[in-house]
């Protein structure tokens, strides 16, 4: 393990990546390697970049480049897929998420792709067709890495059963389960009056579900709370995918393991203000109906499904 400038390690992912058809495969050694590594990064920050994954760098420089001709539309054309009330697939205007209640609404736009929708998932077929088989070849290769990076928190976490994860996620992309691909926006800033007192890109927040697998432009602006309570800088690190552990996963392991606050702030150079800033976030949820409770046994935390946490949370946000 290696640690960047910000206080995140980085592990070589090389020896579970999706380079390696079959875990079994895999050389027990490196496996092992990773496996400590992971542990000693998500039980002190919650953060780890990982390197060498599996995934082109150039599906994922696609996935950017179709996402953002998709934000550059006009208004009413995003609008005519917009994200509806009763589900989550679609186009989220600026101004309609504040992930910080103490803040005036976010300043970034965001485009949800939940297949767990899929007979009613919305996608701007007519104007951008080529933006659905980008992200869902995207999605797909998300879904691959989420469950050797899961595998490996099993045999961290010393489980029984290494398949306890998969089998409580077995549904991501094809029936009941949140797992959102989340593709963002932010958009450039002209004029600082344009910024209310107090706001912010996104705002100070845990993640609500497993994991979250992200890739970030070069733009920076992304912190995140260390267990001192302070705020250290996530800089972008190329060819490397950030990963951090989100809430179900802190209440499974009795707070173990941290689902770390973050947020993306506004960059203080004004050359950089005038720039858009992309990312892609992977957000693994459980299936639906998986009740999460300690693991150990220990009554920290109330035994909740996956679902009604994130409608919980969803509550709170929109």
């Amino acid at each position: 393990m290696a640690s960047s400038n910000s206080n995140i390690s980085y592990v070589d992912f090389s020896g579970l990546g999706l380079q390696i058809e079959d875990v079994s495969q895999a050389d027990p050694n490196q496996v092992q390697n990773i496996v400590e590594e992971l542990r000693t990064a998500f039980t002190t920050v919650g953060f780890v970049y990982l390197k060498n994954y599996g995934i082109p760098p150039e599906e994922i420089t696609m996935a950017l480049d179709v996402s953002r001709r998709f934000f550059t539309l006009p208004e009413s054309v995003k609008r005519k897929v917009k994200r509806p009330d009763d589900g989550n697939s679609g186009y989220v205007c600026i101004g309609l998420e504040s992930f910080n209640k103490d803040r005036p609404s976010d300043l970034r736009e965001a485009y949800n792709i939940t297949p767990c929708e899929r007979s009613a998932m919305i996608m701007p077929d007519d104007d951008l067709p080529e933006f659905r088989e980008t992200i869902m070849a995207l999605y797909d290769n998300c879904k691959k890495l989420s469950m050797r990076v899961l595998y490996a928190l099993a045999m961290a976490l010393k489980l029984e059963d290494l398949t306890f994860f998969e089998k409580n996620h077995q549904y991501i992309g094809c029936g009941p389960n949140q797992t959102t691909l989340r593709t963002l926006y932010y958009p450039p800033i002209k004029n600082a009056e344009e910024v209310m007192p107090n706001q912010v890109r996104c705002g100070e927040h845990s993640d609500y579900g497993t994991i979250t697998l992200l890739w970030q432009d070069d733009c920076g602006g992304l912190e995140v709370m260390n267990r001192h309570g302070n705020y250290v800088a996530a800089e972008p690190m190329k060819d490397a995918v950030l990963v951090n552990i989100a809430d179900l996963l802190q209440f499974w392991t009795s707070d173990e393991l941290i689902s770390a606050k973050h947020r993306v702030m506004i960059p203080a150079a004004e050359l950089r203000q005038r720039r858009i800033r992309q990312s892609l976030a992977f957000f693994v949820h459980p299936d639906d109906d998986t009740l999460v409770t300690p693991l150990n046994g220990s009554i920290k935390h109330e035994p909740i499904t996956a679902l009604q946490h994130l409608l919980n949370r969803f509550s709170e946000t929109y």
